[in-house]
């Protein structure tokens, strides 16, 4: 146990040393002209008060492109499609107040850093009206630690921060070429289950599934002469001709048709025979007890090359958006009559 004149001892070294850090941290900031941490990034930004994001890479400044919409967000660089609202929301969040601790002024050292004009990441953000609000250029993760180097527009001051701002962008790895697909709502289509009344499918085979209500009867003192009314809640399905089905089977078809997620957007340009939606191959028709049904067209299949993932191009209603959702998640849909017959 240490005595009252070891405990003093201890404390003048710990004096000593604060003192010194400080001197080291004030020489630092004086041979510098930088304080240690800085904010690189004023003010709070969400997609309320911004109007448009860009990332570029090297040279092009606009590899990805968030524009605001009424109501949602789209990715004006894969074809305004809907945007991830969480993921926009994520990366401003990261950027709101960015700061980072000052690591080299010097140009010569720029590419140690990842700020080469061939890799450099850059982040743009714009408000109404076009005005430029922030600027900020992301180069490598430091070895060994966590975070990124970061640097203002067109200056040679490098900071290291703490945010993992690559990481928001979908680059787990460091910079490379940004990939608009990671700010996509890759929901093709969601729906309330229990508002579905029927499920119709067009392909190999033609399906109709509908719904079977339990039945409620009335309360004892209603005297209303109302008979039995069916629970929304609890059903069994019927194939068209009253055939029962598995009841599992069915949920499954119809948890795919009001989730359906997609893997990826494609350009709608070349048109709906490009991609085999008119005729299409295969349809899904979802029909609710109130409101219009929606027609999902499914066609060809796009083989999986590089970075962008295969599936079956498909549409939703009039919406002018080519998905490409996973053949595993279209192979939920269109199973056979004989899959789902009662074993």
């Amino acid at each position: 146990m240490l005595n009252r004149k070891n405990l003093i001892i201890v404390a003048v070294v710990l004096v000593a040393l604060v003192a010194v850090s400080a001197l080291q941290s004030t020489r630092h900031e004086a041979a510098t002209g930088q304080a240690s941490s800085q904010t690189l990034i004023e003010g709070d930004w969400t997609r309320t008060n911004l109007d448009r994001v860009t990332v570029g890479f090297g040279q092009d400044n606009e590899v990805v492109v968030l524009t605001a919409g009424d109501p949602d967000w789209r990715v004006a660089s894969a074809w305004n499609a809907r945007a991830d609202a969480n993921k926009i929301d994520t990366l401003l969040r990261t950027l709101s107040g960015l700061r980072g601790e000052f690591r080299s002024d010097s140009q010569d050292v720029l590419g140690d850093y990842g700020f080469a004009d061939s890799t450099s990441i850059r982040i743009r953000g714009y408000a109404d009206g076009g005005a430029e609000v922030f600027a900020i250029d992301v180069g490598n993760k430091p070895a060994g630690g966590r975070g990124n180097f970061v640097r203002r527009q067109g200056s040679d001051e490098v900071f290291l921060s703490t945010a993992d701002v690559l990481g928001n962008l979908g680059l787990w790895s460091g910079p490379e070429r940004p990939q608009s697909r990671h700010f996509l709502d890759l929901v093709a289509y969601r729906g309330d289950r229990e508002a579905v009344d029927a499920l119709r499918l067009e392909g190999d085979e033609s399906l109709v599934l509908r719904k079977q209500y339990s039945m409620v009867e009335p309360a004892p003192d209603d005297t209303t002469g109302a008979g039995p009314q069916p629970d929304f809640k609890q059903w069994e399905w019927r194939l068209g001709d009253g055939t029962p089905v598995q009841k599992t089977k069915a949920d499954g078809i119809l948890g795919t048709a009001v989730n359906l997620r997609a893997q990826d957007v494609v350009d709608p340009a070349p048109g709906l025979a490009f991609y085999g939606l008119d005729p299409a191959k295969r349809t899904l028709t979802i029909e609710p007890r109130e409101g219009d049904p929606v027609v999902i067209r499914f066609g060809l299949e796009r083989p999986a090359e590089g970075k962008a993932p295969g599936g079956l191009y498909a549409q939703v209603g009039d919406d002018p958006t080519i998905w490409v959702v996973g053949t595993y998640n279209a192979n939920n849909l269109f199973k056979a009559r004989a899959d789902l017959l009662p074993e």
